[in-house]
């Protein structure tokens, strides 16, 4: 079942960095939200469809959305950004924007040379073959352009400019003395706002949840700011998940789609530390190259416990990660095993870590 998320104003997705007040005058903010963000607004919304906030803390909703201190049956896949009919994912790091015209062209796998210095651990390198002045793409591709890229069928892709999705808008503030009802010195600061174009929208895709209302208003973000959201079929996303993908020659690549919390940080904890091999589902496999953005901080606010959520450093989306087949009788099960899957060591069930496969080329 997905979910369509039709925002009626501005939103604001914070990251986890702290903000404090009189120290800052800069608010981060992130967009597309985190996972746990939707996860925490969609789980909030069925505790008062299904009941009051008393039959949650109860338990009378375990099996479903959990208790306060347990997950449910809930899961998600998501966010997606949909404009226009079309699904749009961050542009992977391992294609790069040559010299800023939206052209997008892909890093080349070699084997790592013998004077290679570098502390570096893996066995191959991906690097940029030519001479071409090229910068990591900040924008999206749209869903064509992705299947291609899954498939390597092209060595040019075009990024959709995150300006023709959404705008920043900036709100400036100023803390007040509760007590005089004037401004504090020192506590001016500045938060941008996201406004999505046209006719732009989240999609999600929510499982484990058979009575889910079908269309509705739901809170969003910081300031609970007000969306409309409704059941949708999501069928641009058909082509994805019935994509036909050949690994005989035992090499694969995963795409994170959304953040992934790894217990060793940019390392999933089933991949050995000094052998980079390891076993994911059934499936034997070695880390050979990766090509991965600066990590985000995730946070949040715990509302059983009444404090910060744990900070943990999250691999980012679009971020891409080289497997070669320990086992080649393991291909056919590649797919079945990473495909549109979850695998993020911590909050999966909360979106965190939706995987992608594609193609090597050699």
């Amino acid at each position: 079942m997905f979910i369509k998320i039709t925002p009626f104003d501005t939103l604001f997705f914070r990251t986890g960095r702290p903000f404090s007040g009189g120290e800052d005058t800069w608010v981060d903010t992130v967009f597309p939200p985190f996972p746990s963000t939707l996860y925490g607004a969609i789980r909030s919304l069925l505790i008062f469809h299904m009941g009051t906030i008393e039959d949650f803390k109860a338990g009378r909703f375990k099996e479903i959305i959990g208790t306060p201190t347990e997950k449910g049956s809930m899961k998600l896949k998501g966010p997606f950004l949909h404009k226009k009919g079309d699904i749009f994912l961050r542009s992977p790091h391992d294609i790069l924007r040559v010299n800023d015209k939206g052209k997008l062209e892909p890093l080349k796998l070699l084997k790592k040379p013998n004077l290679f210095i570098s502390n570096y651990g893996l066995e191959d390198i991906l690097v940029w073959p030519k001479e071409d002045t090229v910068d990591e793409s900040t924008g999206f591709i749209d869903m064509i352009e992705f299947i291609d890229y899954l498939k390597n069928k092209k060595e040019t892709y075009y990024e959709t400019k995150k300006e023709e999705i959404y705008v920043w808008e900036y709100k400036i503030g100023i803390a007040r003395n509760k007590a005089t009802g004037t401004s504090k010195e020192g506590y001016l600061y500045r938060m941008p706002l996201i406004r999505l174009l046209g006719d732009a929208n989240l999609v999600v895709k929510v499982e484990g949840v058979n009575d889910f209302p079908t269309e509705g208003a739901i809170q969003l973000g910081g300031e609970s700011k007000a969306a409309k959201f409704e059941k949708t079929d999501a069928h641009q996303l058909e082509e994805l998940v019935n994509i036909d993908l050949n690994f005989s020659e035992g090499f694969f690549k995963v795409y994170l789609a959304t953040p992934a919390v790894f217990e060793n940080g940019w390392l999933p904890k089933w991949i050995d530390e000094e052998t980079l091999e390891g076993k994911f589902e059934g499936v034997k496999l070695k880390l050979i190259a990766c090509a991965i953005g600066r990590s985000i901080p995730i946070g949040g606010w715990d509302m059983a416990k009444n404090r910060p959520k744990p900070m943990r450093r999250a691999v980012p989306a679009g971020s891409v990660y080289y497997f070669q087949l320990v086992d080649n009788n393991s291909a056919t099960r590649v797919k079945e095993a990473f495909h549109l899957k979850n695998i993020s060591d911590l909050l999966p069930e909360e979106g965190f870590g939706l995987a992608i496969l594609g193609e090597v080329k050699l």
